[in-house]
């Protein structure tokens, strides 16, 4: 198991939540025309930092386990839910090491979630098992123009292409304004996608 990010740990042990307490509006949208439920399923949320997601996925109905290799930003996040009357588990883990199991998950949530290609190659394989049938998939990603497949930040096209066998709800790839606490401020190109488990 993670021991912590030395990294991300002094990021988080800032004053303030670096990125907002308000969940992603990406995030958000996809909730838009649905009522919160109380028998949502399962959720996880890779990268989850300080909690904002996770909070806002358990307002929604979901069992909701937020990953991140911050010991810190988990228990802001811990800290978080219990002020929004809301329970959620954190699991203090390294991506590289994440075994998402097989027919888990009614949803996995990866906004601004990063890592390094050979990462993010093996953890998107892992979906397609993971899933329930019609389960979902949200992922928002800042992008590089021109980033390769070997790019943290890759294009939307490339990121199709690793998402397969689930099928596209949605995507998009546009240049937009980030309103997100300290750290997400300004112009971004970023990646949107919704898929689903068939």
């Amino acid at each position: 198991m993670s021991k912590g990010h030395p990294y991300w740990d002094a990021r988080y042990a800032e004053k303030g939540f670096a990125y907002g307490e308000l969940p992603n509006d990406f995030l958000m949208s996809a909730f838009s025309d649905k009522p919160p439920s109380q028998e949502r399923g399962r959720a996880i949320s890779l990268c989850e930092g300080e909690g904002r997601n996770a909070v806002f996925l358990a307002q929604q109905g979901y069992q909701v386990t937020a990953v991140d290799f911050s010991a810190v930003g988990l228990q802001k996040a811990q800290s978080l839910a219990q002020r929004h009357g809301v329970q959620i588990e954190c699991k203090l883990a390294d991506l590289a090491d994440l075994d998402l199991g097989t027919d888990q998950w009614d949803l996995v949530i990866a906004i601004f979630c990063q890592p390094e290609s050979t990462v993010r190659r093996r953890l998107y394989g892992q979906l397609g098992r993971a899933l329930r049938p019609n389960g979902h998939f949200i992922l928002e990603t800042k992008v590089k123009v021109d980033a390769s497949a070997a790019d943290p930040y890759p294009g939307i096209s490339i990121l199709q292409a690793e998402l397969a066998p689930l099928t596209l709800v949605f995507a998009q790839e546009s240049e937009r304004f980030l309103s997100e606490g300290t750290y997400h401020q300004g112009l971004h190109r970023t990646a949107q996608i919704q898929a689903v488990k068939g």
